[in-house]
């Protein structure tokens, strides 16, 4: 297991929330607790350092923690990965979206696995999922060269790294992205 010492959690928390209308997805409120209060308690509970990728003006400001913008604007999550990894001060980087209200502990130390990949992330349901994920800082500038070059999303930036996949159940991955997600939480 990749020690305590050598771990940053970013929360990636840029977003509009076009979809719902704007409503900061972190702040939703599940079983009494606002989504990115409970990923912080679990990234602080296994890693040295822990921040937000968003605007440092918008509403993750008054978290508790520091809250960098994205280093190469309008590239979307790919680009907030960057971020933390620019943003980081120790060799690995367990990344979070802002909208997952059902992840665990053991999900997030499942990502600590030793080995020699550069990216370990999750697969449930038949789908990659990035934003539970755990990186190499030093890839902060190849990620660069990428997004400098275009836009590409998860599966562009990964297909020319060292993958470590694991399997996950699809309901931990369940994100608030609409009104009717709102709804079901």
């Amino acid at each position: 297991m990749i020690p305590s010492g050598q771990l940053t959690g970013a929360i990636i928390a840029g977003g509009r929330a076009r979809r719902l209308n704007g409503l900061a997805k972190g702040l939703v409120s599940v079983d009494g607790e606002p989504i990115m209060a409970r990923q912080l308690r679990l990234l602080r509970a296994c890693c040295a350092d822990t921040f937000i990728v968003g605007d440092p003006t918008g509403p993750y400001r008054r978290q508790g923690v520091p809250v960098h913008p994205d280093v190469i604007p309008h590239k979307g999550p790919p680009g907030g990965v960057h971020c933390a990894l620019v943003c980081a001060t120790t060799p690995w980087v367990i990344v979070l979206g802002c909208d997952l209200p059902y992840l665990t502990e053991s999900l997030i130390d499942g990502l600590r696995v030793q080995g020699d990949h550069e990216v370990c992330l999750y697969r449930a349901g038949g789908r990659s999922q990035p934003l539970v994920s755990c990186w190499r800082r030093s890839l902060a500038p190849k990620l660069a060269d990428l997004l400098r070059q275009s836009s590409p999303g998860f599966a562009g930036l990964t297909t020319s790294l060292r993958v470590r996949e694991l399997e996950g159940p699809a309901a931990a991955f369940f994100n608030v992205n609409t009104p009717a997600d709102l709804a079901q939480v």
